[in-house]
């Protein structure tokens, strides 16, 4: 039998690393939280992310990370959100006094 060469191992070997960051979370290093965020955001198939989050034993450290890293809005989204409430706001009450 012959191993794969196409970098399927390589995957395989970076999703068991992820699975392991994400079992000892939150006692992790700031920078393997970073890497967890960049495999989160970057690098994961949606495969990979339902994998993981049905895994049983890293359901409790799954959800604690999402929420507190990845499914969090942060500044730059909130002020846009704030923003665009405003303009719309701007833009029905000059629209309702015959604009």
């Amino acid at each position: 039998m012959t191993r794969p060469t196409d970098g399927a191992t390589a995957v395989h070997d970076r999703f068991d690393q992820i699975e392991a960051l994400l079992l000892r979370y939150p006692e992790i290093a700031e920078t393997e939280l970073a890497d967890l965020k960049r495999w989160f955001t970057k690098e994961a198939s949606a495969f990979e992310v339902a994998s993981l989050s049905s895994k049983d034993e890293l359901r409790q450290q799954y959800r604690a990370f999402r929420a507190e890293h990845i499914d969090r809005l942060g500044a730059v989204e909130l002020a846009a959100i704030i923003l665009g409430g405003i303009f719309s706001l701007g833009a029905i009450v000059f629209l309702a006094l015959g604009g």
